[in-house]
């Protein structure tokens, strides 16, 4: 087994950045859209998650 490494993400974060997606692509879906939400924008949803993932991950070093 390996070690818990310390600079992962905590599970707390994990599921506060799931939540964030979640909220955002079902606002924006069902709020904003109507139901019918372009794929681009679920496309730029999900890369912006990301960088803000990554961005968290580097600022926590």
């Amino acid at each position: 087994m390996e070690p818990i490494r310390k600079d992962k993400p905590s599970p707390g974060l994990f599921l506060l950045m799931t939540a964030v997606y979640f909220a955002s692509y079902f606002g924006l879906k069902y709020g904003v859209f109507g139901g019918a939400i372009p794929w681009y924008y679920n496309l730029v949803l999900i890369l912006a998650c990301l960088g803000l993932a990554v961005w968290l991950s580097k600022r926590g070093k």
